[in-house]
C-alpha cells in the first residue's frame, strides 16, 4: 500500500504541474487569439482554457482517490499525517475550484485561484518528496 499511496501521490503532484501549464496555455491563447486592436471574444478565452479546466476536475477525482488510499493505507500502518495531507489537498482543490467560479465573477476574486494554485502545488510536491524519502529511507532506493 505504501508504494501505491507514493506513487499516486508523485501522479497527482505531477498532474498539477501540468496543470499550471495548461492555465498558462490558456492565457498565451488568449493573446495569439486577440486581433490587432487587442479584443478578444469570451468564447475564444475559454477555448483555450478548457483543457486546464477538464484536467482540474480529474485532478479532484485523483485527490479524493489519493485520501482513499492514505485511509485503507492507515489501516495496515501507513505512514502518520498522510490522512491528514491528503485532506488538505482536497479541500485546497475544493477551494481552487470555487475561487475558480468566483473569479469568473470578478477578477480580482481570480487571483484567489491563482495563489490557491501555489498553495495546492506545495502541499502535494510536500507530500510526494516526504513519501519517496521515506522510501530510500525505510530500504528503498538509496539517496
Amino acid at each position: 500500500m505504501n508504494g501505491a499511496f507514493r506513487i499516486w501521490a508523485s501522479l497527482l503532484s505531477l498532474a498539477i504541474i501540468v496543470q499550471v501549464g495548461l492555465a498558462s496555455y490558456g492565457a498565451f491563447h488568449a493573446v495569439d487569439e486577440s486581433d490587432d486592436k487587442g479584443t478578444i471574444g469570451k468564447n475564444a478565452v475559454s477555448d483555450g482554457f478548457s483543457a486546464h479546466a477538464a484536467l482540474g476536475y480529474i485532478i479532484l477525482l485523483a485527490a479524493l482517490v489519493l485520501l482513499v488510499l492514505a485511509l485503507i493505507g492507515r489501516r495496515s500502518g501507513g505512514r502518520p499525517g498522510r490522512v491528514k495531507a491528503s485532506g488538505g489537498i482536497l479541500g485546497l482543490i475544493v477551494l481552487q475550484i470555487l475561487f475558480a467560479a468566483a473569479g469568473g465573477a470578478s477578477a480580482w476574486l481570480g487571483v484567489l485561484h491563482g495563489m490557491n494554485a501555489l498553495a495546492v502545488a506545495g502541499v502535494a510536491g510536500s507530500l510526494a518528496g516526504r513519501e519517496w524519502a521515506a522510501h530510500r529511507g525505510a530500504g528503498g532506493v538509496p539517496a
